[in-house]
């Protein structure tokens, strides 16, 4: 069925839908939004400095780098004025939130209108918003905003009241990192700094622990444990000191920051706020503590002593001239003591002398061994010394050794006075300090008889004129000449035992200026040392030196005496026409034919100057045609008109001569070769005993 309206109706539906529908396309067309991305611009109403048009909304949504801020600033401002800025108005929104809301007249509506405010975003973006109303009683301009990027101080921004950075906070131009402190690392939130505080071991009987910083605030997004361990036996005792503060909640226990407490049989804890925890004997000599922290909070922590308790050992009663340290009031479990002696005293365990005495405290409560005793120093009986006297009567602390020498042949050797104390250590010790026995050494170059003189030709030897003397057998044959050196060497040439090294084969005598005289002192070569450098050519004599040591020592006296070595000073290097003295059992004969003397001969002979020695060999050849060679490890002895020289048999033996500083002989050189004896413009070669002095300690030093 059809149904009929009324025209008027009709009409007055159209023109209403009609105008709604001009409404909502001039609504959609006014409203709209725009997008600015930019370090800075500027943005107005429309058609300004004209009037704006009613009805319209415009949005600005300005977005400028992640790490800045937006400046904006309005340098005109004309709108509609309104209470509360409801009909016309300009909006700003940041965060999300409205940050402020003008409307009015620059420099009349100064309540309302911007003036020159400064408006600033919390972050990156800001939205703008005008809006104007459905009509205006009067026209206005508008406004003209202008915006900036600006760099955002992070490190001023604070988070529910904190900084975002737990210690140093760096700002830079779009952002901000943090970094820590020494002894801090930066937490995986880039923010926080917490400490490495895990795995940290007590083994001490008594010590303190706490948390990280203490007194100070300690670090957040911390986890700390401490282990404390002792020897079984002891058992801790823990203590809270000075102040105890770990954040905490009215309502529940501890869900911020906690401290634990634990050992093998119980768990203490959780522990926070701000009362000190009760004393702990937890009987344990294992305790473990833990503690942790959230991300907030300012809270300073806490501080633990540890102590260790065992049981008792008697208190030790300390010997006579004796001392124990420490003095301790009490003894307990692994303590230990010493004992010490006054000086003058020993420590003795029974009758067994110790170098120092500790005892320990074991868990039952005893001493690990008796105590020890405090006895007077004994050094014994001091020893006895070869060519020596000793006097003493008691051998306790501070007693008195005097040590002398068989005179007038042996003499000390040094500037000791041979007066030996016996000291606090127990031994026998000189002036200096030194447990270093005195030596007596044999008296050196002083025969008591002194009637050498310069004797023309040679002369025949007294009886203990030269007691240095020694006379060398080969195999039981005569052999040549040798001269004794402290009471167990003799020197000789190296030529007189090159083809005879055997040491059982070489004998020597001395004591006796008679080749068959059967009262000769006898000695037994344990060991011969040839020079390594010697050559046995019968062209160069080099090196011409050898050393014997004896078995046994030879009793000195006047007719054995050694010679005294030459000094380094300059005037033990000899020099030409002094004279020094060879003697010796060789030929007699100019010719150097026969058996040699039986009996002890010696010649006074000048020093030759050493080139004059060697232009006289110049062009000398040997037996085999090949020339003689003379060296700086020789000297040359003689004179130019021959006559008196030594010779044949008189090889190996001394050239001595006399100091007279020291008042006695030395050896200068030792008899080595010539081409003929006494031969006018010919002169002998002795070794040159001074070049030979480094070789001769050292062979004597190794063989003692």
């Amino acid at each position: 069925m059809l149904q009929c309206y009324p025209v008027f109706q009709v009409l007055q539906s159209y023109f209403l839908f009609h105008r709604l529908l001009v409404i909502a396309v001039s609504v959609l067309h006014l409203a709209f939004s725009i997008d600015l991305k930019a370090s800075h611009g500027s943005f107005s109403t429309p058609g300004f400095p004209n009037p704006y048009p009613n009805n319209i909304k415009r949005i600005w949504n300005i977005t400028v780098p992640v790490g800045n801020r937006i400046k904006l600033y309005f340098t005109n401002f004309n709108l509609e004025l309104s209470y509360l800025c409801e009909y016309d108005y300009v909006q700003i929104l940041t965060g999300g939130n409205e940050t402020a809301r003008f409307c009015g007249e620059n420099g009349v509506d100064t309540e309302e209108a911007p003036g020159v405010t400064t408006i600033y975003s919390t972050d990156n973006t800001m939205t703008v918003i005008f809006r104007s109303d459905y009509s205006n009683e009067k026209r206005f301009t508008g406004f003209t905003a202008f915006f900036a990027s600006e760099d955002i101080d992070e490190c001023a921004i604070t988070e529910d009241g904190e900084p975002l950075c737990d210690h140093n906070c760096h700002n830079y131009v779009g952002g901000y990192y943090c970094t820590c402190r020494m002894g801090y690392f930066l937490h995986s939130n880039r923010r926080t700094c917490t400490v490495n505080c895990s795995g940290q071991v007590f083994t001490g009987r008594s010590g303190e622990l706490m948390s990280p910083e203490f007194p100070s605030s300690y670090p957040k997004l911390s986890s700390c444990d401490y282990h404390i361990r002792v020897e079984e036996g002891f058992s801790i005792v823990l203590e809270f000191v000075h102040s105890f503060d770990v954040e905490t909640h009215p309502d529940v226990k501890c869900p911020y920051d906690v401290l634990k407490i634990k050992t093998q049989k119980k768990e203490y804890g959780s522990l926070c706020g701000t009362s000190l925890p009760s004393k702990m004997e937890t009987g344990s000599n294992e305790v473990d503590v833990t503690f942790t922290t959230d991300s907030s909070g300012t809270n300073t922590g806490w501080k633990i002593m540890y102590t260790t308790t065992a049981m008792p050992c008697p208190d030790p009663v300390t010997p006579p001239h004796g001392q124990i340290s420490p003095s301790n009031t009490r003894f307990i479990f692994k303590d230990r003591i010493r004992l010490t002696c006054e000086l003058g005293y020993e420590l003795l365990q029974g009758n067994v002398g110790l170098s120092s005495y500790e005892a320990v405290c074991k868990k039952d409560g005893t001493w690990d061994k008796p105590m020890a005793r405090c006895s007077l120093v004994d050094c014994t009986r001091p020893d006895s010394i070869f060519n020596g006297t000793l006097d003493f009567t008691t051998t306790t602390y501070q007693s008195v050794a005097r040590y002398g020498c068989n005179g007038p042949f042996y003499v000390m050797k040094g500037n000791g006075d041979g007066k030996y104390t016996c000291a606090q250590d127990g031994y026998w010790k000189d002036s200096e300090g030194s447990n270093a026995l005195p030596k007596c050494e044999p008296s050196c170059g002083s025969p008591t008889v002194r009637s050498l003189g310069r004797i023309i030709g040679g002369q025949q030897a007294l009886e203990k004129q030269f007691p240095w003397q020694v006379l060398m057998e080969v195999g039981g044959d005569f052999k040549g000449g040798a001269t004794l050196l402290y009471d167990n060497w003799v020197l000789t040439a190296a030529h007189v035992l090159h083809e005879h090294g055997d040491a059982a084969n070489v004998r020597v005598k001395m004591g006796t200026i008679h080749r068959g005289d059967s009262n000769a002192v006898l000695g037994v070569t344990e060991k011969i040392f040839i020079h390594k450098d010697y050559k046995d050519d019968n062209i160069n004599y080099d090196n011409d030196i050898a050393l014997i040591k004896l078995e046994h020592r030879v009793p000195i006296s006047e007719k054995i005496m050694p010679i005294c070595l030459p000094g380094k000073e300059d005037r033990f290097v000899v020099k030409p026409e002094e004279y020094g003295v060879v003697s010796g059992w060789g030929v007699t004969r100019a010719s150097g034919l026969g058996r040699g003397s039986l009996s002890l001969k010696y010649v006074d002979l000048p020093v030759v100057d050493f080139e004059t020695c060697k232009a006289a060999y110049q062009g000398k050849v040997s037996e085999n045609g090949q020339p003689l060679i003379v060296t700086n490890n020789m000297i040359c002895a003689g004179f130019e008109a021959g006559k008196k020289d030594a010779c044949s048999g008189d090889s190996g033996g001394p050239f001595v001569f006399f100091d007279q500083e020291r008042n006695n002989w030395f050896l200068g050189g030792i008899v080595s070769w010539g081409l003929e004896c006494a031969k006018a413009g010919q002169y002998g070669l002795y070794t040159k005993v001074t070049n030979y002095l480094p070789w001769i300690e050292d062979i004597i030093s190794k063989n003692r």
